[in-house]
């Protein structure tokens, strides 16, 4: 029997038997040890590389099958940028105490990363946080990856890998705050209604094709699994959900962002893999998904990354040159989302990108910028610095101008939809991970919203897990989630004349 032997820093981390026909990224996350793949596994974006030997080359995780006693050496520890994670923010609640009191942990379950805050029930305190890149990323980065491996390979595996992870993050919350996980008799859970059905057992396939129907719109009490470990009877709820792609964790982040309470017209975007928006109009909501694809959260770009050490964060031109800075401070290896919608927006305003998307070459540019500009394998691209290995090309520029047209045109198939302006909206709110990082000012300098919305737009962070937090400690909040619910239209964009040629249309920059 074939032996497998894992590695990080040089150090034995996991010794294991593969099952026959495996290929290492396979076995890894059996293994339950997490090696990123945006693309799922499908060899399409390069980035599950490990090497074989400590010194070998490296080949790509999905595509190399394990045929003998392998020895495995990973790349170092993955730490993400996490908004909600109150480990590294500065805006940190006052600790519950966590002894001798029931307790609740709301959930946070993103497509890329997950966050679990372990919370008094009775003062609605929070006594720890925990959080982690989402453990079923190594089969897909965006939600249709994940959809179409279930589809295929059925549900149990993405399952057991969210319900193991939300296990490890309970745990490591409640040490952290000296608790017993018994304690725990509640759980508030907002995500994706991909992300609720996995987490609740039950299969997306539905929702990967037409008519996209979902199991459960969710908003209701289940009994907790066994796993956890939490108290005997407690009890799992999940925020309700308005569509396959407009989930709990909108209907979750609309209420903590107070839109209950904002006067109309108001837009609120969640913008990830998917860019989920809402529009409120007087005490009713319209509300629609766009598939933006992974570019905004760094994959399927050929320096992305996730928002971890080394990723660079915000580039800008200063003083006739580039300037930019990386998560840590640590030496430059790629661009996370908010870099790369920088990059993207320095480009345009230099002239370097036209306004069809097209990257010039050093030749066609002119000023400073050119010095910037080069050509590798034929095809142009933008290097940061001349000793500097980051670079974007013009197939980088392509899927973000992809993806910002989407999302784009989503805002103006609303507007069309409500019959007002872009002038008309009052007030435009910006919600989740990416939208707390990235600069609104290069969002809207590359066309992602209109520069009208500038003046009202607040930046709210990650309101999906205070939503679910509200959820946890409140009926009252519970039951305002349900009838947002029921007051939410929805429009899918996949069949609508007006999104088609908005898309189209908001494709120029």
């Amino acid at each position: 029997m074939p032996q497998v032997k894992v590695y990080r820093s040089g150090m034995l981390i996991a010794r294991s038997d593969p099952a026959p026909g495996d290929t290492v990224l396979k076995h890894l996350s059996d293994s339950g040890i997490f090696l990123d793949a945006p693309c799922g596994g499908r060899g399409r974006c390069g980035k599950c590389l490990v090497r074989l030997s400590p010194d070998g080359v490296e080949v790509r995780a999905c595509q190399t099958v394990i045929t003998g006693d392998t020895d495995i050496y990973l790349p170092g520890e993955m730490e993400m940028e996490i908004a909600g994670d109150t480990k590294s923010g500065t805006d940190t609640p006052p600790p519950a105490a966590a002894g001798g009191e029931p307790l609740g942990v709301a959930v946070d379950i993103g497509t890329t990363t997950v966050v679990a805050h372990l919370t008094s029930l009775r003062t609605g305190g929070r006594a720890a946080t925990a959080g982690g890149v989402n453990a079923q990323r190594p089969y897909g980065a965006d939600v249709i990856s994940r959809i179409q491996y279930c589809a295929s390979n059925g549900h149990g595996q993405l399952t057991a890998l969210i319900r193991g992870q939300l296990r490890g993050l309970i745990a490591e919350a409640c040490a952290d705050a000296g608790a017993d996980p018994r304690a725990i008799e509640y759980i508030a859970i907002a995500g994706n209604t991909i992300m609720e059905h996995l987490a609740a057992d039950l299969s997306p396939a539905g929702m990967g094709v037409a008519p996209f129907r979902p199991l459960s719109l969710f908003g209701d009490d289940t009994p907790v699994w066994e796993e956890l470990g939490a108290a005997p009877g407690a009890a799992v709820y999940f925020a309700p959900a308005i569509s396959s792609y407009v989930g709990g964790d909108i209907t979750a982040g609309m209420l903590a962002a107070g839109l209950e309470d904002t006067e109309g017209p108001c837009v609120y975007i969640d913008i990830g893999t998917n860019g989920e928006i809402a529009m409120k109009l007087g005490d009713r909501y319209l509300c629609c998904a766009t598939a933006a694809g992974p570019a905004f959260e760094g994959a399927e770009i050929a320096m992305g990354m996730a928002a971890v050490q080394g990723a660079v964060n915000h580039v800008v031109w200063e003083d006739g040159a580039v300037k930019f800075t990386t998560i840590g401070g640590a030496p430059a290896e790629g661009f996370c989302g908010s870099g790369l919608l920088d990059a993207l927006a320095l480009l345009i305003r230099q002239g370097a990108v036209d306004e069809t998307g097209r990257l010039l070459s050093r030749e066609e540019a002119s000023g400073a910028i050119s010095e910037y500009l080069e050509s590798k394998d034929g095809k142009n691209i933008f290097r940061l610095a001349r000793d500097c290995k980051v670079y974007m090309d013009y197939a980088d520029v392509r899927k973000l101008q992809l993806a910002k047209s989407a999302i784009a045109a989503g805002i103006q198939t609303l507007l069309a939809h409500a019959g007002i302006g872009e002038d008309g909206v009052r007030s435009f709110v910006l919600a989740g991970g990416f939208g707390s990082f990235m600069d609104k000012d290069s969002a809207a300098a590359i066309g992602l919203f209109p520069k009208v919305f500038l003046p009202v737009t607040r930046t709210v962070g990650n309101t999906a897990g205070e939503g679910a937090a509200l959820a946890l400690c409140s009926a009252g909040a519970r039951a305002a989630l349900s009838a947002m619910r029921e007051r939410c239209g929805y429009i899918e964009l996949s069949t609508s004349p007006v999104f088609n040629e908005q898309f189209v249309e908001q494709m120029m920059f």
